[in-house]
This record gives structure tokens, sequence and C-alpha cells, in this order.
């Protein structure tokens, strides 16, 4: 399993309406193919900065098979316009590092 950190920086001023867009577009997002967890959080430092936070199966998922998919389409459609620049989008491995 992968985990997928978007950072999101909305356009000043929509955060209420991104959020509510997001809260109607996650069950989309959830069932997505590969898509385990979903969960949004708000930046604590800097007002309209969030993470999305997504856990898939294989990074594949997320990279080859989302953004093509209608669920991948769907989610975009309702949230996309709200962002002020390309999320940047990082993926990590699952499992914690343990001593």
């Amino acid at each position: 399993m992968v985990v997928e950190h978007a950072y999101i920086t909305v356009v000043a001023g929509r955060e209420a309406d991104f959020e509510a867009a997001y809260v109607k577009a996650e069950s989309v997002l959830a069932g997505a193919a590969g898509c385990r967890e979903t969960a949004l959080f708000r930046d604590a430092e800097y007002s309209g900065s969030y993470l999305l936070r997504v856990t898939w199966d294989r990074l594949e998922d997320h990279l080859e098979v989302f953004p093509t998919s209608p669920a991948g389409q769907e989610f975009a459609a309702q949230v996309a316009h709200f962002f002020a620049d390309a999320p940047e989008v990082r993926h990590f491995a699952a499992d914690a590092v343990t001593a």
C-alpha cells in the first residue's frame, strides 16, 4: 500500500465552498478502485491550505487508474476548480519505519 499526500492551496475566500464540495465528493474518491482510506486536514498555520491523505492499494491505482476513471474525472470536476495551483503530491510507503 501507498499513502498519497496532496498539499492543496485553495483560492482565497473559497475555503468553505471547497470544504463543502469535498464532503460531497469524498464518497466518489473513497469508492475509486484501489482506494482504502481518505482524510482531508486543514493547515493549522496557513489559511486556505489543506492536506489530502489517501491510502491506495498500489501506486498505479492512483497514478494510472484513477486519473482517467469515471471516479477520478468526477472527483476532479467537483473540487479541482477551487485549487489556486496544482497540488503538490507525494507518495509514501504505508508501513512505518521502525528501529
